[in-house]
């Protein structure tokens, strides 16, 4: 009996001190550690008008069966930011400056010959009985310049379609990369809202004004600098 009633007796001041414990407020007790982590869970349950019921499916938070129903990390990139810088460096622009200089010498040439043609059709006359011939050599060679100009325009055209598709997939290469590295799901361009509209036709601002994905993006999702990082380019941001 005296064991009962000491039993009790023990136990009450502990119940009393819990709860008194429990109620203070003071700073002491806020001190106590608090639960980091919660679950795990199968699932979390949140009332409405209709129940929502979140699970997570391959690391993402989900709230039904269908594959876009799926929380996504999102990160943006100012690929044209990016993409001028790439083509400046040496790596594209030693070809577009061998290209010119082919070209130039190529041009200087044909400049050259037109120019020896004219001095030498100088001193002949329309009744001459050598006209004939040089009407005929310098139609021939207008007409071979035409057939070089218009190759080597499409020369220079396939050139820098080739170098900006080589660009662009060495700028995928690096936003996989650095997406991988930041845990980001999808990738959007964009150029930021803040960037100063260059002059032009009205239509040409217009279409400029367009290209600009968001009015308002928070910087923690910019993944430019990373980007520059990575494929070591340096490209000053527009005032």
């Amino acid at each position: 009996m005296t064991a009962s009633i000491v039993a009790a007796s023990v136990l009450s001041s502990a119940l009393t001190a819990f709860f008194v414990t429990g109620l203070d407020h003071s700073a002491a007790a806020r001190t106590l550690p608090l639960p980091q982590d919660l679950g795990p869970a199968d699932a979390l349950v949140l009332s409405g008008k209709s129940e929502l019921r979140l699970t997570n499916v391959d690391g993402r938070l989900s709230w039904s069966d269908q594959p876009s129903s799926r929380v996504f990390s999102i990160g943006t990139v100012h690929v044209g930011r990016i993409l001028n810088a790439l083509l400046q460096s040496d790596k594209y622009s030693a070809e577009k400056a061998d290209f010119a200089a082919a070209r130039q010498k190529k041009g200087e040439d044909f400049e050259r010959r037109y120019k020896e043609m004219l001095e030498k059709a100088r001193g002949i006359d329309k009744d001459s009985p050598e006209f004939p011939a040089a009407r005929e050599q310098f139609e021939a060679f207008q007409q071979e310049y035409t057939v070089w100009n218009s190759a080597s325009e499409k020369e220079g055209q396939d050139m820098v379609t080739r170098q900006y598709q080589s660009a662009y997939g060495d700028l995928r290469e690096a936003v996989e990369v650095v997406a991988d590295r930041r845990k980001i799901d999808l990738v959007m361009r964009f150029i930021p809202a803040s960037d100063k509209l260059a002059a032009g036709e009205e239509a040409g601002i217009a279409q400029q004004l367009m290209a600009r994905t968001f009015l308002r993006s928070p910087d923690s999702i910019d993944m430019t600098e990373d980007i520059l990082t990575e494929m070591h380019l340096q490209a000053p941001k527009k005032d």
